[in-house]
């Protein structure tokens, strides 16, 4: 991981993170629950609720074992920067103060940190680990290549995650209900009929290799039927022009071929355009 590509606050966190209690230097604070706001950058959209209190039963128990990061706030509060678990769970549990790491960090920092935090001790649901990698990359115009070194991730992976969000908005909830699973989504990118497949993989409970097959399945099906359907029509063409004509698709649309043996042929073909 090279220096040269990571902001200063990114590059601090990762040390501590590597580190893990080894704070790099900088003081352990203790600070009120209630004067930190949470980080506005936060991938994550849904926190779980059994986890949250299974983490919070732990920290009654152990206590914090790694402080959270924020920053300070020019009316004395702080915004958090990592750690919003532990927070959450906190205050499930009732600690009235949290151990504390502050430092300063710029915007996009805070949020490839947001990311990277999550990354490491929960994974984020799909949808929402594909929805920060787009925002990085749009927002703060990090390359593939840069996130794939900063965040440990190979770039087929990110450039997979991505994709999902190609996908049907019907689907994506499902994604991020849980009922579909990364594998089952990412088999029905580009297929024209995801819903219906998704449907049926949900009512069958179908495994990621079976979506795979019926996703070729329906391929197959949808091609031949609309090769009988082109045949048909590129038929219909040669039965009007009174030439051989054939049709080839491309992406949307396509294109028209007239053969000619000769030119006269041609020339009957035009005046017969021409009325």
């Amino acid at each position: 991981m090279t220096e040269k590509s990571l902001g200063r606050g990114l590059s601090a966190f990762l040390d501590f993170s590597l580190q893990n209690q080894e704070n790099n230097g900088k003081e352990i604070v203790k600070i009120d629950v209630n004067s930190i706001s949470p980080n506005p950058f936060q991938p994550r959209q849904t926190f779980n609720e059994e986890g949250l209190n299974s983490l919070a039963e732990s920290i009654k128990r152990n206590g914090i074992l790694q402080p959270i990061l924020v920053i300070k706030l020019s009316d004395g509060n702080y915004q958090l920067i990592a750690g919003e678990r532990r927070l959450r769970a906190s205050k499930i549990a009732g600690l009235a103060e949290i151990p504390a790491i502050v430092t300063e960090m710029s915007i996009e920092d805070q949020l490839e940190v947001a990311i990277i935090e999550n990354i490491q001790r929960e994974n984020l649901n799909p949808l929402e680990e594909a929805l920060a990698y787009k925002r990085l990359l749009d927002e703060f115009h990090r390359t593939q290549e840069e996130l794939s070194e900063i965040l440990g991730k190979s770039r087929s992976h990110i450039t997979n995650m991505l994709r999902l969000l190609t996908l049907p908005d019907e689907i994506k909830d499902m994604v991020k209900s849980g009922k579909l699973a990364y594998g089952h989504a990412r088999a029905l990118i580009g297929t024209e009929d995801a819903i219906s497949i998704a449907n049926q993989v949900i009512d069958q409970s179908m495994n990621v290799r079976q979506v795979e097959n019926l996703v070729k399945q329906r391929k197959q099906s949808n091609d031949n039927t609309k090769n009988s359907e082109i045949s048909n029509l590129a038929e219909q063409i040669s039965s009007l022009i009174k030439l051989k004509s054939n049709i080839k698709l491309k992406g949307s649309g396509g294109i028209v071929e007239i053969n000619f043996s000769n030119f006269e042929e041609l020339d009957f073909f035009v005046r017969r355009l021409n009325g």
